[in-house]
């Protein structure tokens, strides 16, 4: 065994480590490596970045017994496992082109140029996986392993004469196996440090989001979208982000400004072209520059600026623009930072007209319900989200637009009748928000046919799915709850069950006798909005012993609402 090659191979691992650091300290590679855009240039961008690498790795290899010793692999693999397939298929190519034309009479000549195609292709096939494992070491050090011992077989195969293939075989296999496996998790660590800084960035806006959002709501509550409030707004993000600037406008002219931002003297009658294009688009829209004509044309020479749409029963009402300093890393975690915060501020401000319509909320129990549900469930959210946000940013970011849904279909009024989908889209949302919560303890299963024709009264199911799930299915270890709609003739039926202990004989009277506690208010305040819209013979339906409870709530197709007092 040649102790010549161990130096060669260690040699060309340590310039191969040092070559990736340089490429991790450029800024645009940084970009591209953390998938900001997957655009064309970029995959160009990368297979020209990678396929040198490579074809470096041919020439300050180990020459021996006609063949080369060299890290040609770790350009090729790597190349996938950061850039995807294609650039790795390309990258493949060119390596294994580049190797057959260095030297084409070689005797292993032909199998190595087989071998870097095979490990352009194996790369391509499992860039996905590696990928979603988050680059485990273990996973590249076998690939990378397994890679290499193919090719040691392809020169068995196919260099001749097999002596001089074997003996070739002999002294290679180990350093190139070891050292390149090895060389293979060093090499891609590196930019896994670049990705991983990029996840911590979303994981810590998403946190941000809730902070701000939990701030803003005394402001919110108000109602009102003027110069004040949103100076209010904007100077809470700044406190708690790294942005430079917040401003706010309505649909023809810039209402607010906060932080530092210079701007002309005719702000205050102004409507920056980034803010029309968000009116028109109800796109978030990301501005680097603009026309000297334009308001925002000197603040975006130094800063980068993302708008956002602030909409109301889906109609734009306004916009948010945030500016932050140009030159980062990836502006992909401020945009996302930017469009959550849009979500829930937009959905309190819906929450805000809704309130000013007091006209609409006829009943007192509807009110009961509604501020029994909001605080209460929003803050449990919360905290749900927030547990997320560092370890799983992409699950918090999926429970956010649950808890955004949960919140839009909560505020609706209490004669408004919604198709029985919506209804359960409002009820999806709760339970992904409490599935977080409870993790493996709740079983959650919903069965609903296509198809169905009716409308019922909105917010007439969650809270019988609350009470299932808090006060039913949690009161055992492993929590069960169902939820069926089926159709009978000319009745739908809409079923609760859960497994809990039951709901005790004297809730069950109160309901009929009108008599409800604080601790059902849930379910009072539905079975009297059933009695009100329908009759009061369409309450809630209640079977229960000590193994569970199923509500049923019975709606008759093209039943006329009854609205008795």
């Amino acid at each position: 065994m040649n102790a010549e090659i161990f130096k060669a191979m260690l040699l060309n691992i340590g310039l191969l480590i040092l070559l990736a650091q340089v490429l991790a300290a450029i800024r645009a590679v940084k970009r591209i490596i953390v998938h900001e855009k997957d655009s064309t240039k970029d995959q160009i961008t990368l297979i020209i970045i990678f396929s040198i690498v490579a074809i470096i790795s041919n020439y300050t290899g180990y020459s021996i017994n006609g063949a080369i010793a060299n890290t040609r692999v770790i350009g090729v693999m790597a190349s996938g496992f950061l850039g995807g397939p294609v650039v790795a298929l390309v990258v493949g190519f060119i390596a294994g082109f580049h190797r057959f034309l260095i030297d084409m009479t070689g005797f292993s000549t032909l199998a190595c140029t087989i071998s870097t195609l095979l490990g352009g292709v194996i790369s391509a096939l499992l860039s996905k996986k590696v990928k979603d494992n988050k680059y485990k070491s273990v996973d590249l050090f076998l690939i990378t392993f397994m890679v290499e011992s193919l090719q040691m077989v392809i020169i068995l195969l196919i260099a001749k004469p097999f002596n001089e293939a074997f003996l070739l075989v002999k002294n290679i296999f180990l350093p190139m196996t070891l050292f390149n496996s090895i060389g293979m998790v060093l090499f891609v660590g590196v930019f896994k440090n670049i990705i991983k800084e990029q996840e911590y960035g979303i994981g810590r806006k998403v946190g941000l989001t809730f902070e701000i959002t939990k701030r803003c709501l005394p402001i919110l509550q108000k109602y009102e979208y003027n110069e004040e409030s949103c100076n209010k707004i904007g100077e809470i993000i700044l406190d708690f982000s790294n942005d430079m600037a917040v401003v706010f406008t309505d649909t023809e002219r810039i209402i607010s400004v906060s932080g530092e931002i210079e701007l002309p003297s005719n702000w205050r009658t102004s409507m920056p072209t980034i803010a029309q294009r968000v009116l028109e688009e109800k796109e978030v829209i990301f501005g680097e520059h603009s026309k000297e004509n334009d308001i925002f044309h000197k603040p975006l020479k130094n800063m980068i600026a993302i708008s956002v749409p602030l909409i109301k029963w889906n109609q734009v009402f306004g916009t948010m623009i945030i500016f932050s300093k140009k030159h980062r890393i990836s502006y992909y975690s401020q945009i996302l930072f930017a469009e959550g915060l849009s979500k829930l501020l937009s959905t309190q401000y819906e929450l805000a007209d809704m309130e000013k319509q007091k006209e609409l909320l006829v009943k007192s129990e509807y009110k009961a319900l509604q501020s029994q549900i909001n605080p209460h469930f929003i803050f449990n959210s919360l905290n749900t989200i927030s547990s997320f946000v560092r370890e799983k940013p992409e699950d918090a970011r999926e429970l956010l637009i649950a808890l955004a849904t949960y919140f839009r279909n909560s505020i609706k009024t209490k004669d408004a009748l919604v198709s029985i989908y919506d209804e359960m889209e409002y009820v999806d949302a709760f339970l992904q928000l409490v599935k977080a919560r409870f993790d493996d303890r709740l079983k959650v299963s919903v069965d609903i046919p296509n198809g169905l024709e009716i409308k019922v009264p909105c917010l007439i199911v969650q809270p019988i799915v609350e009470n299932a799930v808090i006060h039913g299915a949690m009161s055992r270890k492993d929590g069960q709850v169902k939820v069926e709609i089926s159709e009978r003739d000319n009745d739908i039926i809409i079923s609760v069950k859960d497994n809990g202990h039951g709901i005790p004989i004297d809730i069950i009277e109160g309901l009929q006798n009108d008599d409800i506690g604080e601790d059902s208010i849930g379910l009072g305040n539905v079975h009297k909005r059933l009695c009100y819209i329908y009759g009061k013979d369409h309450g809630l339906d209640i079977i229960s012993s000590t193994s569970g409870t199923t509500v049923n709530i019975n709606i008759k197709k093209n039943q006329p609402l009854i609205i008795t007092s």
